[in-house]
């Protein structure tokens, strides 16, 4: 809820400058509709990549995808209910009137303005303007709490695995950075933890790995295979997720696995 009101409060911040610049043709009406317009689109905007990144969160394809292209899948498709949204305001201010070409227009402004929009706001806001509901998600004070029981995991368990649901504790293959939480990836299953990544990867040890990306860390016992793809690279992982390899990471990694 407080990163919903402090996008809520960004989008009202930015309507007077879109109410004054006037794209999708409402340049007619008086500033103050203009002002309510472009607030109400603005805040159904972050509400569209809130539900954008929700649907997409669990998929696999997604998580493998580097934090730039995870924005640019979310925007296009919250791009898609944004059509409704801003073509109905719009033909109820101007009486604008749908057609493929017109439609086509707007998709590509939506996608241009609400870039510059989630651009501004991970600029902004803390930690970006990516929510980060997962399906499988717990609250943070859930996620940061120490259960007693330890099932079948390592005989000296790492001080972060002591954090993770006891259903998915186990040794740990790799973490994922995902915005201000870090994704601890398990032979049991995965759990989001409220840590940065370094304080993750501080917390790993008896595991040993290494970083192979500023979002992922690699335990070294759970590598299956490197490959290489021009100046960057992936390692595949025994739980199945391909770990994107940075190019300031690609030759340790590569001396490492290859």
């Amino acid at each position: 809820m407080q990163r919903r009101a402090m996008e809520a409060c960004l989008a009202l911040a930015l309507s007077p400058a879109f109410a004054w610049v006037r794209p999708f043709g409402v340049d007619e009406q008086t500033f103050l509709a203009r002002l309510g317009y472009w607030g109400g689109v603005l805040v159904c905007w972050f509400m569209a990549m809130a539900v954008a990144e929700s649907l997409l969160a669990n998929m696999r394809f997604f998580r493998g995808l580097a934090p730039a292209a995870r924005l640019v899948v979310v925007i296009g498709l919250a791009a898609v209910p944004m059509l409704v949204i801003a073509g109905a305001a719009t033909h109820a201010l101007t009486g604008w009137q749908a057609s493929v070409s017109e439609v086509t227009e707007l998709y590509g402004q939506i996608v241009v303005l609400g870039s510059i929009v989630a651009l501004l706001a991970k600029a902004v806001l803390p930690h970006g303007a990516e929510p980060v509901p997962q399906a499988e998600a717990m609250r943070p004070a859930e996620m940061t709490r120490p259960e007693p029981a330890v099932i079948d995991s390592p005989a000296v368990p790492s001080p972060l695995v002591a954090r993770l649901p006891a259903a998915v504790r186990g040794r740990i293959v790799c973490l994922e950075m995902e915005d201000h939480y870090v994704r601890v990836h398990t032979d049991r299953g995965s759990a989001l933890v409220l840590l940065r990544l370094s304080d993750a990867i501080a917390e790993v040890c008896p595991a040993r790995g290494q970083q192979v990306h500023r979002s992922w860390w690699v335990s070294d016992e759970a590598v299956e295979g490197f490959e290489r793809v021009g100046r960057v690279g992936a390692v595949v992982l025994s739980n199945g997720v391909r770990a994107p390899v940075s190019q300031r990471y690609l030759r340790s990694v590569e001396a490492s696995f290859s």
